[in-house]
């Protein structure tokens, strides 16, 4: 009994003191870091205003562009014109030490990302808010669910119609028709959208409506095509859905 007791206060103190070392470890690196507020100017490119990201370039002058901008002024600064090919290798390392989080926070997402990521994260964020796609209306949606509600209870009058993947499937609007609602085998959402009020006369989308995250393997169902039959014939036209849900 004894021996057995020695060996469980042994593995206590073993424990607590793995406890300790993790505290004094995260303690050092949060002391190690330091919090500054910065103009979100100073962060960006000085010829497309996008934030900065790796690899950077710096001309006599002191702008800083990225590499992109650099490459379309022929290897000199956009501003000044002076030649731009100092690699930042001080801005670089600054940009890659920091976190952010995502813009779209107030709509419940909670990341902090590195910031030279921040653009990626937020093109593809869950939590990134989206426009109702129907012609005048104004709605700003927090989410795919809601946008769906929406359209479901505000725009119930839509007309709708079926289709079958890997099929042509008609659908015929009217003049004064400027959405239906098409249904891909009573699983997927998709409006059509044609919006007349445009400098070539006519332009047709489609947009995918979600409420929840698209699996990859069900992408390759998102593909369309579209043809357009007239007097002077056949229009033909293949692409992929947008997708407004969150």
């Amino acid at each position: 009994m004894a021996k057995k007791a020695g060996a469980e206060r042994a593995a206590a103190a073993e424990s607590c003191a793995r406890k300790k070392a993790r505290v004094e470890s995260e303690a050092r690196a949060a002391a190690s870091k330091i919090t500054v507020n910065l103009d979100h100017k100073l962060l960006e490119c000085s010829a497309c205003c996008s934030p900065l990201a790796p690899p950077l370039f710096q001309c006599t002058n002191g702008h800083i562009a990225c590499s992109e901008c650099r490459t379309n002024a022929e290897y000199s600064c956009s501003l000044c014109a002076e030649p731009a090919n100092t690699r930042c290798d001080i801005m670089e390392r600054v940009l890659g030490g920091m976190t952010a989080p995502c813009s779209f926070r107030e709509f419940c997402c909670s990341a902090t990302i590195p910031f030279t990521k921040k653009l990626t994260h937020e093109e593809s964020c869950l939590h990134a808010p989206c426009h109702c796609p129907i012609p005048y209306c104004r709605l700003y949606a927090n989410s795919g669910r809601s946008l769906c509600e929406h359209i479901e209870t505000k725009h119930c009058l839509v007309p709708y119609g079926d289709a079958t993947a890997g099929s042509l499937s008609p659908v015929t609007l009217s003049d004064n028709e400027p959405v239906r609602l098409v249904f891909l085998d009573a699983r997927a959402m998709f409006l059509l959208v044609v919006e007349r009020c445009v400098p070539s006369g006519r332009a047709v989308s489609v947009v995918q409506l979600v409420s929840e995250p698209v699996k990859e393997e069900e992408e390759k169902d998102f593909k369309y095509k579209i043809q357009v039959h007239t007097r002077a014939g056949v229009l033909s036209l293949p692409g992929e859905t947008q997708s407004s849900g969150g």
